[in-house]
C-alpha cells in the first residue's frame, strides 16, 4: 500500500516544499490533472511509499513460481511508478520507459489517462532528493544488491 500509514507518517523533504514545487511545476507544464502532478513527487517523498516499492521489488525478485502480477486501482499511477523503478533497475532507457507509460492513454482509451509531466515530476523529485535513480533505489527504497542482482538475473534474457 503506497499510501499506508502503518510505518508512520514521515517524509524525506519538508511537505510544503514538495507541495509548492509540484503546484508550480504542474502549472508551468500545463498538466491535465494537478492532483496527479502532486501525487507523483509524493510517491518519492513519502517514506511509506519506500516500503511499498521495496516490497514490490523484493516480491518480484523472490518469486520462484513464474510470472508476477501487480497492479493498482487504475493500473497507471502507483503501478506506473513501480514499473518505472523496476525497468530502470533493469537498464531500460528512460525514453522507452516514458513511451511505455504513455501507452496507458491508448490502452485505457483516454487521451488524459496519464501525462508525461507526472512521471517526469517523480524523476525530478528523485534527482532532488537522491541525485539519481541508483541512489533512490539503494538509499531511499533500501533495496540491496542481492535483490537487484536477482531481478536482473530473473528478468533479463
Amino acid at each position: 500500500d503506497v499510501v499506508s500509514i502503518e510505518h508512520g507518517i514521515a517524509f524525506h523533504e519538508f511537505v510544503p516544499l514538495t507541495l509548492g514545487r509540484a503546484l508550480i511545476d504542474g502549472a508551468v507544464n500545463g498538466t491535465s490533472n494537478i492532483g496527479q502532478s502532486i501525487g507523483y513527487p509524493f510517491m518519492v517523498n513519502y517514506r511509506g511509499s519506500d516500503v511499498a516499492f521495496r516490497d514490490l521489488l523484493t516480491a518480484i525478485a523472490n518469486n520462484s513460481n513464474g510470472a508476477t502480477v501487480y497492479h493498482c486501482s487504475a493500473g497507471k499511477d502507483r503501478t506506473g511508478w513501480g514499473t518505472a523503478i523496476l525497468l530502470t533497475i533493469l537498464g531500460v532507457p528512460r525514453e522507452v520507459i516514458s513511451a511505455d507509460f504513455m501507452a496507458s492513454n491508448t490502452y485505457l482509451g483516454r487521451d488524459d489517462a496519464v501525462d508525461l509531466s507526472w512521471l517526469d515530476a517523480a524523476y525530478a523529485q528523485v534527482d532532488r532528493l537522491y541525485g539519481g535513480m541508483d541512489a533512490y533505489v539503494r538509499e531511499g527504497l533500501g533495496v540491496d544488491q542481492g535483490t537487484i542482482d536477482s531481478l536482473r538475473a530473473k528478468l533479463l534474457v
